[in-house]
């Protein structure tokens, strides 16, 4: 199981800064991986972040059902059907890893309100030997299907702090919101890969995001939430 990154906050990185980039919304919730063998057609095994997980787990073992009983195996499995021929974005792959977001309208840091409709959100693909799927493969191939209910693109081209400030100020919660369905912030990955299968990425939350957060937990926990 591959499981999913952390990814450099800004502040910290900014190596990204005058790049060519994409910037989706970064929902609330809770990482979900799912490792698929397209020979097998075989969704074989589930995980968090750190863990290999199954339905009957406490953490995360509602996704698991969830994303059983969906339309979402079928849906990714006739994507990399059809994109494994010649020239096709999966061709000779034999290992995927899909990550998703589980969150509900009213989670926050990852804890979920109990009776929320949830949603499991495509939000990256990885690719044996070749490593993350960049940007407008992801784009091309999954965004726009229902099933995967996929983060919004907030953002396209080059990386100034000028957006950097605009996520950071952004209030969802007033009318003059300039991206009004962005609570926590976003992640921005360059276009391409780099040698070495690497495809960089940071993160920008939002002031109100971290206030939120602040206010509800101590102050221990804030540097590994934030």
């Amino acid at each position: 199981m591959k499981h999913y990154m952390s990814i450099p906050r800004f502040k910290d990185d900014k190596s990204l800064l005058g790049e060519d980039v994409f910037a989706f919304n970064k929902l609330d919730g809770q990482n979900f991986c799912v490792k698929y063998l397209p020979k097998k057609n075989d969704f074989q095994s589930f995980g968090s972040r750190r863990m290999v997980i199954d339905e009957t787990s406490d953490v995360l073992g509602d996704a698991v059902a969830f994303f059983k009983k969906s339309g979402i195996p079928m849906v990714l499995s006739e994507i990399v059907n059809t994109n494994k021929k010649k020239h096709g974005e999966f061709v000779g792959v034999d290992e995927i890893t899909f990550y998703f977001e589980w969150w509900g309208e009213h989670s926050f840091a990852g804890v979920h309100e109990p009776g929320d409709k949830m949603h499991l959100s495509l939000i990256d693909v990885w690719e044996k030997k070749k490593g993350l799927i960049e940007p407008k493969e992801y784009l091309k191939l999954f965004h726009d299907v229902e099933e995967l209910d996929c983060p919004e693109l907030v953002f396209k081209g080059k990386l100034t702090n000028k957006f950097i400030k605009s996520i950071e100020n952004n209030d969802w919660t007033q009318d003059y919101a300039a991206f009004p369905n962005v609570k926590e912030g976003v992640v921005i990955t360059r276009t391409t890969r780099l040698p070495g299968e690497f495809l960089p990425k940071c993160k920008v939350k939002t002031k109100w995001w971290l206030d939120e957060l602040h206010k509800k937990y101590p102050e221990d926990k804030w540097n590994d939430l934030e």
